[in-house]
């Protein structure tokens, strides 16, 4: 890898990035209909472009308070195999581009319970990004709960 552009977003004040080609749209916030039964990191559905796509609090899902919805919070809508999710955040900060230099895989230690999703540590000065890896924030068994592209309504 010789450079990556990632998303910078802003969660309960803890800065994250993720890789743009990961990050299909940025679409503001819209109040998702609430499902079932589903983990409590899930929000719920909204209608996307005339499709149903479920939205994960990821500041829920990992665990960082409560999160206040305002008029800057985000949903980053990725493609997770055949599937969508959106993923809401406080706030999306910029794009950054990270060289090979500034970046490196995540110590043993703090990967050991986010190895699925931690894909690496992305550094600019003084600060350190976790670089998360979306596709794989949920577990197989949650990817199967997603709902199927189906046709637009």
């Amino acid at each position: 890898m010789s450079e990556l552009n990632a998303v910078i977003f802003n969660l309960n004040g803890h800065l994250f990035g993720a890789d743009a080609l990961q990050v299909s749209q940025i679409i503001k916030y819209q109040e998702p209909a609430r499902i079932p039964r589903m983990p409590s990191f899930i929000e719920g559905v909204i209608n996307y472009r005339g499709r149903v796509l479920p939205v994960i609090n990821l500041v829920k899902r990992f665990e960082l308070g409560k999160m206040d919805v305002n008029k800057k919070t985000k949903i980053l809508v990725t493609k997770i195999g055949e599937k969508y999710a959106g993923f809401i955040v406080n706030d999306v900060m910029e794009i950054m581009r990270f060289t090979e230099e500034e970046t490196e895989m995540a110590p043993s230690v703090v990967n050991a319970g986010t190895a699925p999703f931690l894909k690496m540590i992305g550094k600019k000065g003084d600060m350190l990004y976790s670089i998360m890896d979306l596709e794989n924030i949920l577990n197989e068994a949650e990817k199967k709960r997603l709902p199927a592209p189906g046709p637009k309504a």
